[in-house]
């Protein structure tokens, strides 16, 4: 007796049952037919069979891409009608699973930005009568009757590709979709594959490989990297010459057009197995290939000769795979992990720092790495760097909100550092003239193969650089929300000065937010036991005064204000009081609603107001990435 005829007496809870097969690849054809009558005949059912549907797909998702629970439950919990508890039912009522709509669960899932191709074409397909495909591509059953097929299963997920990625059905697909067994290649750029295994490859075009299952593939011509988490442990790649076996590991590996083929070793383990002559089964005895060595095969029957190991030769792809590394308190650490991040693509110290902060290892939140001790710059040069060939390498250090006043992204005090001294000493904000604040971003950096790694300041974004890395450290209790912003103390205006007796804070965030938003955090925050507000520039010596103590010294260019209103006409302050408009910009487009931010001119830097006005901007458009807002805190509780 199957699950379904357990319960036929109750069609909802035969419903659940038969989605769960269809889900778990395990339905029958009669079952299936079962399944699409009980869809075509209740509307309420179809729509919950399509946020189920969608919710396995997107539970598959983290799975096999490893995309952080924390993340999933902030999407989450941004709906009022999702709860945010830690369950797997990602808030779904009892009664919802089984029958009538899934409300707030099915707006959740519509703003979701994962590709679920294929789950999303078997509901449409579902709720119009015509096909339904069972989710391991097992058999297709549609509104008449038709002989069984077996379709090809899928093995892994392209999670992000920087070129065309074909199937050797001519199918080109996207980052997200769903990889079946067969023959795939890309002509240029690299593919990232995750395997239903959990293995990772990623593949340099031009190459041509082959998925076998979730556990094999055979690379016939190109390049790869891997990394292989303990759930893949005996995944094997095939080449033309040779078997490779993982034992947990890291390494890459090469197919070249001849059929040689050449691997190295960068971490654990891999066993090498001799192919015969004729292609047949492989050697039963294996060569044991450890840390830092390498194989080159050349022909069938043996297992080659050993070749100088290179991590190089495989350029940046290599640390695409590099998991984070433990600096144990054993060993005189502090039990952090750390992981040195390459991208395919230069990246700005914002974007490195905004990453870091959403990322997650083992459940403990990432930032752009601290260094703080001689220990720990030794540690991440020995154990990390090393003798990676990449030019700079971002870390969590910046002085944008006041020039020379280094400060961790962290809030740890700046203790130990680690500057260059050749060619030339370090830091030296170079080309302050030409950018508004110079160089205020903290990095390792290596001009020449012979200077030691050591620190080094860049200016805002640094792609003349073309610096493509960051180093992520991953710590428990770290404050999330100072991963995403930066402040430096209160600054106050005294009344021996002709000021209020206010102190203003000028923050840095690396992530937008509406106006709305940002006056939200600004409440929220407190100096002294006083609650904040965004700042209402009520005075020409205020206004100098916030230039001269806040923005002279920093390096960001837009800061939000207390500004605003439905007209250009209708502007106030945070206060209540009303601005003069003569001083302001005006809008270029009319919009419903505008708000007031701090911009910087360097055309006009020079004194009294050293390039900075007061502008307008259409509500409704938000900040591209990072931006600054300056807080008003009164001088005593009102």
């Amino acid at each position: 007796m199957n699950e379904s005829d357990q319960n036929v007496g109750d069609p909802d809870e035969t419903f659940l049952a038969l989605t769960n097969r269809m889900c778990d690849g395990t339905i029958t054809p009669d079952e299936l037919e079962r399944l699409g009558g009980l869809l075509r005949e209740d509307p309420e059912r179809r729509e919950t069979y399509l946020a189920y549907v969608s919710l396995h797909a997107h539970l598959m998702w983290q799975y096999r891409t490893g995309e952080s629970a924390a993340n999933l439950a902030s999407d989450r919990a941004a709906d009022p009608g999702v709860a945010t508890g830690g369950d797997l039912s990602c808030g779904v009522e009892p009664s919802q699973r089984v029958s009538g709509t899934a409300g707030g669960f099915t707006t959740w899932l519509a703003s979701r930005p994962v590709t679920v191709g294929a789950v999303l074409a078997t509901a449409v397909l579902a709720l119009l009568g015509v096909t339904l495909i069972p989710w391991s591509g097992r058999a297709t059953i549609g509104t008449e009757d038709r002989p069984t097929t077996t379709a090809t299963p899928f093995v892994a997920t392209l999670r992000e590709t920087s070129g065309a990625f074909w199937t050797d059905q001519q199918v080109a697909l996207n980052a997200g979709a769903r990889v079946p067994t067969g023959e795939v290649r890309i002509e240029r750029g690299e593919a990232e594959l995750v395997f239903d295994s959990g293995a990772q490859l990623i593949l340099r075009g031009p190459a041509r490989m082959t998925l076998e299952s979730s556990l094999s593939a055979s690379l016939h011509s190109g390049q790869l990297v891997a990394h292989m988490p303990s759930t893949a442990v005996g995944f094997r790649v095939q080449t033309p010459t040779a078997v490779f076996v993982d034992q947990g590991t890291e390494f890459g590996l090469l197919a070249e057009p001849d059929g040689t083929s050449e691997v190295h070793v960068f971490r654990g383990q891999v066993d090498v197995l001799a192919l015969a002559e004729d292609g047949g089964a492989a050697a039963a005895n294996p060569l044991e290939l450890v840390d830092g060595q390498a194989r080159r095969i050349s022909q069938r029957g043996n297992v080659g000769s050993q070749v100088a190991y290179s991590k190089a030769r495989f350029g940046l792809l290599s640390q695409r795979v590099a998991e984070p590394i433990a600096w144990p308190v054993a060993e005189g650490g502090n039990g952090h992990y750390y992981q040195l991040v390459i991208s395919d693509k230069p990246v700005t110290w914002h974007e490195a720092a905004l990453k870091s902060a959403n990322t997650y290892f083992r459940g403990l939140p990432g930032h752009l790495a601290s260094v703080t001790s001689a220990a720990e710059d030794e540690f991440i040069v020995g154990q990390l760097i090393r003798q990676e060939p990449i030019r700079g390498i971002w870390i969590g250090l910046t002085d944008v909100l006041k020039e020379s006043q280094f400060q961790w992204i962290t809030g740890e005090p700046v203790e130990y550092t680690h500057w260059a001294n050749v060619p030339t000493q370090q830091p030296d904000n170079f080309r302050e003239a030409d950018w508004h604040g110079g160089e205020d971003y903290g990095m390792y950096s290596k001009l020449l193969p012979k200077y030691p790694w050591a620190w080094n300041d860049l200016s805002i974004d640094s792609m003349h650089e073309k610096v493509s890395a960051y180093l992520v450290e991953y710590e428990p209790a770290v404050n999330t929300l100072r991963q995403t912003s930066m402040s430096l103390p209160p600054v106050r205006w005294d009344e021996s000065e002709g000021g209020n007796g206010h102190h203003y804070r000028l923050v840095l965030s690396f992530e937008s937010a509406s106006w709305q938003e940002v006056r939200q955090r600004a409440q929220d925050s407190q100096f002294n036991g006083v609650a904040g507000d965004l700042v209402s520039l009520q005075s020409d010596a205020e206004m100098q005064f916030v230039i001269e103590k806040l923005l002279r010294v920093c390096g960001i260019p837009e800061q939000m204000i207390g500004l605003s209103g439905s007209s250009f006409e209708d502007l106030t302050w945070t206060d209540g009081s009303d601005p003069d408009t003569a001083q302001i910009g005006k809008p270029l487009l009319p919009a419903n609603g505008f708000y007031g931010l701090l911009r910087w001119d360097a055309t006009r830097n020079h004194p009294p107001s050293y390039g900075w006005s007061i502008q307008t901007r259409a509500m409704d458009v938000q900040p591209s990435d990072w931006f600054g807002y300056i807080v008003e805190y009164p001088d005593d509780i009102p």
